[in-house]
């Protein structure tokens, strides 16, 4: 009779044991942080056997890695996917996922104008520098945003949105892009495997910035691709190629992270929901965008694709930017600051930060105002960050 499968808390805590491919007797709970560039390559058939792949070795970090091995198999299984190709940032794992998506493909890369900021600078560049053809549209119209699907060489989306928190409905592009021979990649990194599983409704890869809540600490950059099937060796190369990999340390503070991860996002989820409650009745906040409303205009989306809120919002307060300028300064627990997933709340102007290298109009069609306030919420009490709250926007 078969084992029935861990369940997702477990293979979290066990995340880097439970992939260690060591002598199960004796083994060390902690997998070894093997921080070598460099490895014996012992007789030269030895060596033709590893760099052939006839079996398996490593020769140099950039190639392949024991522990940054452990992490791919981790975040693979987490996701639900074949095969994990683990990044030093994640913007490199997105620079990956296009290279690999649009691969021999003529036809655009399609995406939406409210994607994260760095994506979006990225794709800028490839648009500029290798001519790649990217076609920007809006998804607030879903038969555009479906036509545009339908003509794609590969898709590369954000749901939800950083940072409006805006929903794409994943089956109906999954369906479309693959019906048209395209291929879907999906920036999970706000959602998290937690509150959203993309290769459920059929995506292709799953990408994130391995920085924010898989890790959880603030203390590593990095970044993986997923991928729903067994990658291939075109993967691989591109993967190693490009250069954007990751080292071992990095790689085993990331596991380190993993161990906590389910706990901490239930508590990334109840804070925000009840900070999203909080700020949605009072009278100086004009507009929270935030999924797990009941009442959001996509909540049906949510219902079918998400698991939870997740622990990132946006708010926006009465009297613009020099009204949001006082609530920041008057902060004393929340810290201003980039990033999100952290044990700490964070709060940030994108439009002066994440998205500062976008062009005015193209923020405008993002809809990212300059008073408009990212709250990534940590997981301080929640009475302490709601306290911090109500001082500074006193001073609104």
């Amino acid at each position: 009779m078969s084992r029935r499968p861990y369940q997702f808390s477990t293979r979290c805590v066990r995340s880097g044991d439970l992939w260690e491919d060591t002598d199960a007797r004796n083994k060390p709970i902690v997998p070894a942080i093997v921080q070598s560039a460099i490895f014996d390559l012992d007789a030269v058939e030895d060596a033709e056997a590893i760099f052939s792949g006839e079996r398996k070795g490593y020769a140099y970090t950039r190639f392949g890695n024991p522990t940054v091995e452990i992490l791919a198999k981790a975040l693979a299984d987490l996701e639900g996917g074949h095969g994990a190709l683990v990044t030093s940032s994640g913007n490199a794992a997105t620079l990956c996922a296009v290279t690999c998506a649009m691969a021999g493909k003529a036809a655009p890369l399609v995406t939406h104008p409210d994607i994260y900021g760095g994506s979006f600078e990225l794709l800028r560049i490839f648009k500029s520098v290798y001519h790649m053809p990217v076609e920007i549209v809006d998804t607030a119209d879903e038969s555009l945003w479906l036509e545009a699907v339908g003509r794609a060489g590969a898709v590369l989306l954000e749901t939800p949105s950083n940072p409006l928190m805006r929903l794409i409905d994943l089956k109906k592009t999954v369906e479309t892009a693959h019906h048209h021979g395209a291929s879907v990649i999906v920036d999970n990194t706000v959602a998290t495997p937690f509150n959203q599983r993309p290769f459920e409704f059929g995506a292709d890869w799953i990408i994130h910035s391995t920085t924010k809540y898989l890790n959880g600490h603030g203390d590593v950059v990095g970044g993986v691709l997923l991928s729903r099937k067994p990658l291939t060796k075109e993967h691989r190369a591109i993967h190693k190629n490009l250069g954007g990999t990751v080292n071992a340390l990095s790689a085993w503070l990331t596991l380190r992270g993993l161990r906590t991860f389910s706990l901490r996002m239930e508590t990334h989820n109840r804070h925000a929901a009840a900070l999203a409650e909080w700020l949605a009745v009072r009278p100086e906040v004009t507009a929270v965008h935030y999924p797990g409303f009941r009442n959001h205009p996509q909540n049906e989306i949510f219902q079918r694709q998400m698991a939870g809120g997740g622990g990132l919002l946006s708010f926006e307060l009465r009297g613009g930017e020099e009204a949001v300028s006082r609530f920041i300064n008057h902060l004393k627990l929340a810290i201003h600051a980039v990033s999100l997933g952290e044990p700490e709340t964070l709060v940030t102007l994108p439009a002066k930060s994440s998205h500062r290298g976008m062009s005015a109009d193209d923020r405008l069609k993002a809809g990212i105002s300059p008073s408009l306030i990212r709250l990534a919420v940590g997981l301080e009490a929640l009475e302490d960050v709601t306290e911090d709250f109500a001082q500074a926007i006193a001073h609104v």
